[in-house]
């Protein structure tokens, strides 16, 4: 008598319901085989694995790198963790995959530039306004040194115009 369930995937997650579009199917039916040596010149060493009996593959340049993915893949069954049936790698790499999907990307200079004044300018003086605007300003030009030269030698907006102090005590500024 066999006691086994049967299923079109063995090892596969199902909860009885149809899968939603956006849902995954996940099985813990995996077997990763050896680094195997495939004709090709840009990519001559492969990895097989099976997930719920489905084959997947990927190819490396090196036998070091296929080695080291194959060793990864075989940790994650080796945890038990669940594999995507259609696409193949581990849940981990798919949890990791969406957040750095939704992470935020770094801001550009201007934008990190006006938060960092807005959430200084309220509680600091005035001279210490005043320095915040001058760094600003001169590391703002530093990264645009390949421009400066340009700018100058044009009789344009000079460097004590727009970086440098202009104030009552005259640094800076023509007296």
């Amino acid at each position: 008598m066999n006691h086994r369930k049967t299923s079109p995937t063995p090892g596969a997650r199902r909860s009885g319901r149809p899968a939603a579009s956006g849902e995954l199917t996940l099985s813990t039916d995996v077997r990763v085989w050896k680094v195997n040596q495939v004709r090709s010149k840009k990519a001559p060493y492969q990895i097989r694995w099976t997930v719920a009996g489905k084959v997947k593959a990927a190819s490396f340049a090196t036998v070091a790198l296929a080695e080291s993915r194959r060793s990864e893949l075989w940790q994650a069954m080796r945890k038990g963790e669940a594999f995507d049936v259609e696409s193949g790698p581990p849940e981990s790499e798919l949890r990791a995959a969406a957040a750095k999907a939704n992470e935020k990307p770094d801001p550009s200079w201007w934008d990190f530039s006006r938060e960092y004044m807005s959430s200084r300018w309220r509680t600091a003086a005035a001279k210490t306004r005043e320095g915040l605007a001058d760094s600003l300003a001169t590391v703002a030009l530093a990264m645009t040194e390949e421009g400066e030269e340009g700018a100058h030698a044009g009789g344009g907006a000079s460097r004590g115009a727009v970086g440098g102090r202009t104030g009552a005590r005259g640094r800076g500024a023509a007296t």
